[in-house]
């Protein structure tokens, strides 16, 4: 068939070229889910899912490349594209590359959620799992920058001056992103350092606290118990001094403070304190089973001979319950044993003129 369509294209040409990128399709709809099929049954059969999770990850780069190729032949046929043969060339390169970084991009995810998976789970040490979500984005950035590279010499573009001027340039960006880097570095350290990890209810020396919700690559989120999300940027946190509730254990001591009449029954005060204690460690969501309480006299106060009850809670928020039902379940204890807690009361000498010397001040009594 020779009949003349353009310049330099005849129909039979055109008809190859046709048959040739349709055949291709048919490979990529019909025969390549059926290959897909046998191999994802092999891979079925090993112990690791990396061959699993490679076979999900190409899939769709493979299919991709059947059609690029499928395109590549069926142009090559055609007369005409070699009145263009540089633009041709480059354009496939370019695509080329660009399916390569796609591919590899997709493969870094892979082998880094597979190490996520199976290797850093039985690790003693939290540090991989923290680091992990870094390595992702410095290995993501890798690739993009070796494919925009490899793009760019692939359309032609010298990239030997760019090269040489970013290294001019590199030291220009560090300074201008000075603020951004320091967070990112400083984000890196907490995550490797394991002292905070997401999850940890921790507090600041200004008093804000709040679970770490994500530790990223510029700030740090936390959920305040207001269930507002806190910012805070990685060198802001890595200079601070904080204190983490979640370690070594989430569990947490804490004191409630008390006082009752001078004239009470100091044992009598400590054993039914005691008592109503280990009654809510035992009873109380919140508190921890088992732990044993304790009972300390403080000071001799204004009104009372103050003490401090000690509990422990399950964790830092726990703690806010287990006070609440601690001072009901005591205040109606001390009223059922007759314990009086005094309130404040202070004793006046009313002097009137002719009753001999003035005192020299009012005093504090204690009791009513």
């Amino acid at each position: 068939m020779h009949i003349q369509l353009l310049s330099g294209l005849v129909l039979g040409d055109l008809v190859r070229s046709l048959a040739v990128f349709f055949g291709g399709l048919l490979v990529a709809w019909f025969v390549y889910p059926v290959a897909r099929t046998v191999v994802k049954r092999l891979t079925a059969r090993t112990k690791t899912t990396l061959d699993d999770l490679l076979i999900q990850a190409l899939e769709r780069p493979v299919f991709l490349a059947i059609v690029m190729v499928s395109a590549y032949l069926a142009l090559a046929v055609l007369p005409i594209v070699d009145r263009y043969e540089l633009v041709f060339r480059r354009a496939v390169g370019a695509l080329a590359v660009l399916l390569g970084t796609y591919t590899g991009s997709r493969l870094v995810n892979v082998f880094i959620t597979w190490y996520g998976q199976e290797l850093a789970s039985r690790t003693k040490t939290r540090i991989d799992e923290n680091i992990l979500p870094i390595v992702r984005r410095i290995a993501m950035a890798a690739v993009l920058g070796l494919g925009a590279v490899f793009l760019l010499n692939q359309l032609g573009i010298n990239i030997a001056p760019l090269l040489a001027g970013l290294g001019i340039g590199g030291l220009a960006i560090a300074l201008a992103f000075q603020n951004t880097l320091s967070n990112f570095f400083a984000g890196t350290n907490i995550a490797t350092d394991g002292a905070i990890k997401v999850g940890d209810f921790i507090e600041l020396p200004d008093g804000l606290r709040g679970t770490v919700t994500e530790i990223g690559w510029r700030s740090t989120r936390l959920a305040a118990l207001t269930n507002n999300v806190v910012i805070i940027p990685n060198s802001k946190l890595a200079e601070s001094i904080v204190t983490n509730y979640s370690a070594p254990t989430p569990e947490v001591g804490f004191t409630v403070s008390c006082g009752v009449a001078y004239g009470s029954d100091l044992e009598k005060v400590e054993r039914v304190t005691l008592e109503v204690a280990r009654r809510l460690q035992r009873e109380q969501p919140g508190a921890v089973p088992g732990a044993e309480p304790a009972f300390v006299y403080r000071e001799f106060g204004d009104s009372n001979i103050n003490f401090v009850a000690v509990l422990r809670a399950k964790g830092y928020v726990e703690q806010f319950g287990l006070t609440h039902d601690f001072i009901k379940a005591l205040h109606l204890r001390f009223q059922q044993e007759g314990i009086e807690i005094s309130w404040p009361v202070r004793k006046v000498h009313m002097y009137t003129p002719g009753d001999g010397p003035a005192p020299a001040a009012s005093e504090a009594a204690p009791g009513h």
